[in-house]
Order: structure tokens, then sequence, then C-alpha cells
């Protein structure tokens, strides 16, 4: 294969700060010309696809980026970090691969790509080491939060309909005979 291919160095999960996995790849490339001379200290354009299944597979994701290269022909980039051309690097389901990176080279700095490599991706040590974190024992329960003050009082809401009028009830039995009265003074004489 007279065509130069892409000689693929480090493929490397960083940890950030936060102790979760970036969503990059870290990339190193070396590029040679058609006639196998290094393309030193020389801006490159490079396509990356990502290729899910084989390395003719679907492809799932594709950016570009415009590295220099190092006095040893050396470029490097993150994948994930470049310029997107067709899906989202951060919605690939890495747990249903096989994955393959292609590159495609244009040693001039331009979109002229002639130059390809496939490889597939590979897993790296702490993706190794993340295989038993299914198996790790379960944290301690931590201490339940202090009760939060009470909430104020809200106002008072608005006064109801009045209800129906209900039923007549039964008449009431007849009370005892009341006591006579007194005599009433004598009317005038006829």
């Amino acid at each position: 294969m007279r065509k130069i291919s892409t000689l693929l160095i480090v493929i490397v999960f960083w940890l950030n700060a936060g102790a979760q996995a970036p969503q990059v790849l870290s990339y190193q490339t070396v590029i040679r010309s058609a006639t196998g001379a290094l393309v030193a200290n020389h801006t490159v354009g490079v396509e990356v696809i990502i290729l899910q299944g084989s390395n003719n597979g679907s492809i799932v994701y594709i950016e570009t980026h415009t590295p220099t290269t190092n006095v040893n022909g050396m470029a490097s980039f993150s994948i994930g970090g470049g310029t997107g051309v067709t899906g989202d690097f951060s919605a690939i389901n890495w747990g249903a691969g096989p994955y393959f990176i292609k590159t495609e080279i244009d040693p001039t700095g331009g979109t002229d790509y002639t130059i390809t490599g496939t490889s597939q991706l590979q897993s790296v040590p702490f993706a190794l080491y993340a295989q038993y974190a299914a198996n790790a024992p379960a944290g301690a329960t931590g201490a339940q939060g202090e009760r939060g003050a009470n909430g104020a009082t809200g106002a008072q809401g608005p006064i109801g309909l009045q209800g129906v009028t209900g039923a007549n009830g039964t008449t009431g039995s007849q009370g005892p005979t009341g006591a006579n009265g007194a005599v009433g003074a004598q009317g005038p004489i006829g």
C-alpha cells in the first residue's frame, strides 16, 4: 500500500478534576506525503469519521480539524473537539461497539483528503478498570439533613358559596295550658 497511512500513537481518555470522563479522545498521528516524506511544521486538514460495527460500518460521527504538525510530522488534536459535520459526539453509545476511527488527511491543509487510514478503537486502562465498578461495594448512606423551617402562612382563600336551604322540620307537639291571667279593670258604667 503506497498511500500513506496514519499512525495511531495514542488514544487516551483523560480524567478531569471532577473525576468524570471528558467528552473527547486525544489523538496523535504522523503525517507523511505521498512520497513518504514527513510533513513537518505545516497545517494539515484532517477529517475524522467514527464508524460502528466494522471498518466499513455505519457512520455515526464526522468532524474536521486543521492541526499544525511538529518537526517530526506529528499532529495532535482531540476527537470530539473539532468542527462537527455529522452526528453528536457526546451522544455516541460507546457500549454498542465495536467502533473504528477513520482519518482522511489533506497534507496541504485543505479538504482534498487523499491519505486515509482506519483503526479500531481499543480499551484504555481506566476503561478496563471501570468494568470492576459493577462489583464494587455500595458507599455509605449519607446523614439526613436538618428539617427546614416552616414556610409562611398563605393568604386566606375566598369565601365559599352559600349552601342550599334545608327542608322544614316536623311540627312540634302542643304545649301545656297556661295559668289563668289576672282580673282585668272594671269598665265604664253604661
